[in-house]
């Protein structure tokens, strides 16, 4: 399974975290209510109280009620997820739910008495930095990272149930690009103290995310088909019009040479320059980074592959045009794991 499929599942915890992060509150707060629960997450969060965060925090329950939600959530968005991947995926949720939220849950601790995800020890390895390392990731993953607190909306108390409360958060999502109202779950615990508990519509969060995502890849997708179609036939052309050559010349003739090096030069060569050059001017999504790394490593040896050549029509020697043909195999290669790569995230 991929490490893109395993961080999916463990996204949406993630959503959960960001009512920690966001509640810049200024309502009138009473005690006992759930307004003051509200206001005194900012409080543990500005003074890094750790024990007065747990007290209005069931950061236990907030991870642990959503979990198989969210990863129902995850398998329902793909519709064209095979029943064999969906109970691989579903097993692989049950046997990390321990270990994902213990780590998310020490992550959570840690930014709560440090104020930071910066990694507090000196030891790269060191559990509290893994932990750190994860939830940046996930935070990534889940298009947290990108998400901006705007205000409170509204803090309400269930009409039918005195012992339950709503409050909307609202933040703005910088990739799907408007805003998402977080529906905050809040309980009176034993000690009749108001307590977050979780987050009511997270797996709406992550739906808006990933569909945001997944429109966003098919328009790269669709953008650079039409970059890579166009300056292909550029590139057929002058294959064609290099054959051509040969076959009123030949290589040991130093004009067919040179009409054979001004084409590698002003024409393949320049053709791979401006072709990455435009790869480089489109927006690339989340998705689709490893894709465009791909394609500027092919016309980056295609560039050399076309100077090496260019050399060899000049000095002749073995090793050049051995270099040359090198470079030319990598490329072949790469576009066969190129064409791979987009049918399988076109299909997706």
């Amino acid at each position: 399974m991929s490490d893109r499929t395993k961080y999916g599942i463990i996204t949406g915890i993630v959503a959960l975290i960001l009512i920690i992060f966001c509640f810049v509150f200024n309502f009138n707060s009473r005690a006992n209510s759930p307004d003051y629960a509200v206001k005194m997450i900012e409080e543990s969060l500005e003074k890094h109280d750790k024990t007065k965060f747990n007290t209005v925090v069931d950061v236990d329950s907030l991870l642990d009620s959503s979990y198989e939600s969210f990863v129902e959530g995850m398998i329902d968005f793909d519709k064209t997820m095979p029943n064999e991947i969906k109970d691989s995926i579903s097993n692989f949720a049950q046997i990390m739910r321990v270990p994902m939220t213990s780590s998310m849950k020490a992550a959570i601790e840690n930014y709560v008495e440090n104020g930071t995800f910066e990694e507090q020890s000196t030891e790269k390895n060191s559990p509290s930095n893994q932990n750190i390392l994860a939830a940046s990731e996930i935070l990534d993953q889940s298009g947290l990272s990108k998400t901006e607190f705007r205000q409170v909306d509204s803090v309400n108390i269930d009409k039918e149930n005195d012992n339950l409360a709503i409050a909307e958060i609202r933040a703005y999502q910088q990739e799907v690009g408007r805003e998402f109202i977080f529906e905050i779950l809040l309980s009176k615990n034993e000690n009749n103290d108001w307590q977050v508990v979780g987050v009511k519509n997270f797996r709406n969060f992550i739906n808006m995310v990933n569909q945001s995502r997944r429109e966003q890849l098919n328009k790269y997708l669709e953008d650079t088909a039409a970059i890579i179609s166009r300056h292909d036939k550029t590139i057929r052309e002058a294959e064609q019009k290099y054959g051509s050559i040969l076959s009123i010349g030949s290589l040991g003739k130093d004009n067919t040479r040179d009409d054979l090096k001004t084409l590698v030069t002003d024409v393949i060569k320049k053709d791979w320059e401006v072709r990455k050059q435009e790869l480089f001017n489109v927006s690339v999504p989340k998705g689709a980074e490893a894709l465009q790394n791909l394609r500027i490593k092919i016309c980056d040896l295609s560039i050399e592959s076309a100077d090496s050549y260019a050399k060899w029509l000049s000095d002749k020697k073995a090793q050049t045009i051995k270099d040359a043909e090198d470079k030319r195999k990598q490329v072949q290669a790469l576009m066969e794991e190129e064409k791979l790569l987009v049918a399988r995230m076109a299909k997706n």
